[in-house]
């Protein structure tokens, strides 16, 4: 199987173009760090996921941020997605499967690398809110339209 694109953020405030160049990447075009930050709003503290949202429109993704449980992240988003992580961090999930007992997300962390984190494990840096008795975390779902090729 072929590994994920991995890019490694330079700085702390780089996490969302770093993700978003990953995604591309993912589906065949090349982007540039410089490029990707000078598109989305970036700030001393970073870009927001609607930073993220309109440069991946801009360079040719269909986006919608959405709340969603866990279930709705493994059965029903398009794969890879950018998430918000514990707060104050973006990540990819590329995968999630079930090995053996276990779900596994497969997560693409530009301060970190490819990690692999058990359900439990990536619920905690996750979950953001309850909405209807339902934990959900925030994510930013991404398919390419004809104008990204």
């Amino acid at each position: 199987m072929k590994l994920f694109p991995f890019y490694p953020q330079p700085d702390s405030k780089d996490c969302g173009p770093t993700c978003l160049r990953m995604v591309a990447k993912h589906y065949g075009r090349s982007y540039t760090l410089q490029y990707l930050r000078e598109r989305s709003f970036i700030t001393r503290e970073g870009v927001s996921m609607l930073g993220i949202s309109d440069t991946a429109e801009n360079i040719g993704f269909k986006t919608m941020g959405v709340k969603i449980s866990f279930e709705q992240l493994q059965n029903e988003a398009p794969l890879p997605c950018i998430v918000h992580w514990k707060q104050n961090h973006f990540v990819v999930v590329y995968k999630v499967e079930s090995e053996k007992l276990k779900v596994i997300v497969h997560v693409a962390d530009p301060a970190h690398g490819l990690i692999k984190y058990t359900k439990e494990e990536f619920l905690k840096g996750w979950l953001s809110t309850k909405t209807n008795n339902e934990n959900t975390g925030v994510a930013l779902l991404l398919e390419p339209t004809p104008k990204f090729y």
